[in-house]
């Protein structure tokens, strides 16, 4: 019985002691892209704003935010 336990500590230990996974590698531009259209697609957002930010996000000369800023009328920008 005592060499059960002993055994049973023993698994339980070694198991923590295993190395962790490797760090995992960073996604690349096409990757953040995608997953940001799936998220705006779920969004439930106007169809104006929706247009709107994804047309930021699939043209890469503006920045989202400046173009979503540039795009709004002048008097939701006083607001």
């Amino acid at each position: 019985m005592k060499s059960l336990l002993t055994l049973s500590l023993i698994m339980l230990l070694g198991g923590c002691a295993s190395q962790p996974d490797p760090a995992e590698r960073p996604y690349s531009d096409a990757e953040i892209k995608q997953f940001s259209l799936e998220l705006l697609s779920r969004s439930g957002l106007p169809y104006e704003d929706y247009e709107r930010i994804r047309r930021a996000l699939t043209t890469p000369s503006h920045r989202m935010s400046n173009a979503i800023k540039d795009s709004q009328p002048d008097n939701a920008k006083r607001g």
